[in-house]
């Protein structure tokens, strides 16, 4: 920001002084002498009285001076700030991540980056697939967590780990008898194909999610009985738990489902239905240190979040 002539007006009410002021300023008396005239000039009206060698504000004058104090203390504030982003230890991360997710993932994330980063400004913007990619190509956002098969060619990614799309039962319902134990895995393994028939909750065609159902139940020709779409796993969840239907579910969504009546959860094929979890950002855009240190965090809180 240029305040020069704020900066020049108020040092000289200050110094009342045309001698003093120019040394302060470091510029000759005769240059400071038209500068202010110039101002007036063009304010069509005198800041100050001429008493001799003397400069005294009129009363124009006084008012100019408490707003152009208010102008230069808000320009070296900024000027903190400025330098403090410089040094790479302030400044703001804005972060994109679908809304469940986000719910379960980011408050693990953000209670130990914002001990550390204090001075960094975290906005975080929810949103579906759709809604997230936009944003991130028109800068709007710095990264986004989203799964590999979602990244663009516009995209840089940091995977953060293997989450396994799982099954979803009523507590009570027949098939839970023909599950099998998976070896490595807590989850069991029920066979796809013995979903024909069944009410079968999806999510909305704008979420990545749809995608995988949708591939299950093509490779396992799966013939529903019915479809019923939700937006929110959770609440296809509790659908679910309540005998309306069976579903599906994101690996790290039902480990933080409660709910009063009892579901079952199943494997189907990590190595297949499995999504990679990543964090991504715009390929021509070079990470700032805050960015970079929020990307570590995730990674570490991915660990558990992701547990098998």
């Amino acid at each position: 920001m240029d305040l020069k002539e704020q900066k020049y007006v108020c040092t000289l009410a200050e110094c009342k002084s045309l001698t003093r002021a120019s040394e302060r300023l470091y510029i000759s008396q005769p240059a400071l002498s038209l500068y202010i005239n110039n101002v007036e000039k063009i304010l069509g009206a005198r800041l100050f009285e001429r008493n001799g060698r003397k400069f005294e504000l009129t009363w124009l004058g006084k008012q100019y001076v408490e707003k152009a104090s208010q102008m230069l203390e808000l320009e070296r504030q900024f000027e903190a700030v400025r330098r403090q982003t410089d040094r790479e230890d302030a400044g703001q991360v804005r972060i994109g991540i679908a809304q469940r997710r986000g719910i379960w993932f980011l408050p693990a994330v953000l209670s130990v980056y914002e001990r550390e980063w204090p001075q960094v400004d975290v906005v975080i913007r929810e949103g579906n697939l759709a809604d997230l990619t936009i944003m991130l190509k028109n800068r709007e956002l710095d990264l986004v967590v989203l799964s590999q098969s979602d990244v663009t060619s516009e995209m840089e990614a940091v995977p953060l780990g293997m989450e396994d799309f799982l099954l979803i039962l009523p507590g009570d319902h027949p098939l839970n008898e023909k599950a099998v134990p998976v070896e490595g895995s807590k989850f069991d393994f029920l066979d796809p194909h013995l979903l024909s028939g069944e009410t079968i909750f999806l999510n909305t065609e704008m979420q990545s999610a749809r995608r995988v159902e949708e591939k299950i139940l093509k490779d396992y020709k799966v013939k529903p009985g019915r479809v019923r779409v939700v937006r929110n796993m959770e609440l296809g969840a509790q659908l679910v738990a309540e005998g309306l239907g069976v579903g599906f579910i994101r690996q790290g969504y039902q480990k933080n489902i409660h709910y009063p009546k009892p579901v079952k959860y199943y494997t189907i094929d990590i190595s297949r239905y499995g999504q990679d979890v990543v964090v991504a950002y715009r390929r021509d855009v070079e990470l700032t240190k805050p960015m970079r240190a929020m990307i570590m965090q995730m990674k570490d809180a991915a660990e558990e979040y992701l547990k098998l």
